[in-house]
C-alpha cells in the first residue's frame, strides 16, 4: 500500500485543530490503496493548540505521526514559508499535501485528488475551489480574495500555458519525486507556492486538478493573507517563468 504524507500547519488554532485532526484521522484511503502519515508542525502556538494536539495523539497511539514543536520567528510568513523546506524534508510519503488546520478544507477531498493524480499518472493536482463552487457551491471569504485568486489563476495559466482555476488553493498534491523542487525554491513566504507551481509548469510535469469543497474564513475570524501577498506572487511567477 501507498504512503500519503499530509502536512499540517499549526499556529494559534485552538478553535479548530481538534476537530481537523479528527476528520484527517478518520479519512480512509483504501480504496485509492493508500495510507496515511501526518507531519504536525506547531508552530509556536500561545494558545491551547499545543494541549490539544497532544490529547489527540493520546487518544490514537495507533496513528503514523510526527509531531514537531518550532519557535515562531518575529515575521509569520517568512517563519512559515522557511519551515515549509524542513516539513517537506521529513515526509516520507509517495504523495505530499498540506492541510491547514483550520477547518476550510474538508479532507474526505483527498480521494478524488488521489484517484486524478493516479488515474491520469500526473505529477502533481490541485484542489480547485473555483470548480468547487460550480459543482459543490464552494465560497470566498470576500469578493477581494476572489478576484485576487482568479487574477493569479489567469496569470499563471498564460505564463505556464496550462488552465490552472485556482492557483492559491491549499490543497496541492505532490508526487515524492518532485521532492527536491519543493525544498529547493529560496523564496519563504506566501510566494512560495506560486514560485513552485511555475517551476514545475515550466519544467514540463503533468498537472491535474479536481473540484474541490471549501468553507472560507475571513481575516477577523484568522486568515493571515493579505492583498500585498498576491502582488508578490504575481511577480514571483514573472521571475520564475523568464529566469
Amino acid at each position: 500500500m501507498k504512503l500519503l504524507s499530509i502536512i499540517i500547519p499549526v499556529y494559534n488554532e485552538e478553535q479548530f485543530v481538534g476537530q481537523l485532526l479528527q476528520k484527517v484521522y478518520e479519512v480512509n484511503l483504501d480504496s485509492v490503496g493508500y495510507s496515511k502519515e501526518l507531519i504536525i508542525v506547531n508552530d509556536g502556538s500561545k494558545d491551547k493548540s499545543e494541549q490539544i494536539i497532544k490529547k489527540f495523539l493520546e487518544k490514537h497511539p495507533d496513528l503514523d505521526c510526527k509531531y514537531v514543536f518550532q519557535e515562531r520567528q518575529k515575521d509569520w510568513s517568512n517563519s512559515k514559508g522557511a519551515a515549509l523546506k524542513n516539513w517537506f524534508g521529513l515526509a516520507t510519503g509517495d504523495l505530499y499535501i498540506i492541510q491547514d488546520a483550520d477547518l476550510e478544507y474538508d479532507p474526505s477531498d483527498y480521494l478524488a485528488l488521489i484517484e486524478k493524480i493516479e488515474k491520469n499518472n500526473l505529477d502533481f493536482v490541485y484542489g480547485s475551489r473555483t470548480t468547487g463552487y460550480l459543482k459543490f457551491g464552494a465560497k470566498y471569504s470576500t469578493f477581494g480574495f476572489l478576484l485576487g485568486g482568479l487574477l493569479l489563476s489567469v496569470v499563471v495559466s498564460l505564463l505556464g500555458f496550462t488552465i490552472v482555476t485556482d492557483e492559491p488553493t491549499c490543497y496541492k498534491l505532490y508526487r515524492s519525486k518532485l521532492k527536491e523542487h519543493l525544498l529547493g525554491i529560496e523564496e519563504n513566504s506566501f510566494d512560495r507556492e506560486p514560485a513552485i507551481t511555475m517551476l514545475l509548469l515550466r519544467k514540463g510535469y503533468s498537472y491535474g486538478e479536481v473540484p474541490i469543497h471549501y468553507y472560507p474564513r475571513t481575516i477577523t475570524t484568522g486568515k493571515k493573507i493579505k492583498l500585498i501577498d498576491g502582488r508578490d506572487a504575481i511577480k514571483t511567477l514573472f521571475k520564475y517563468r523568464f529566469n
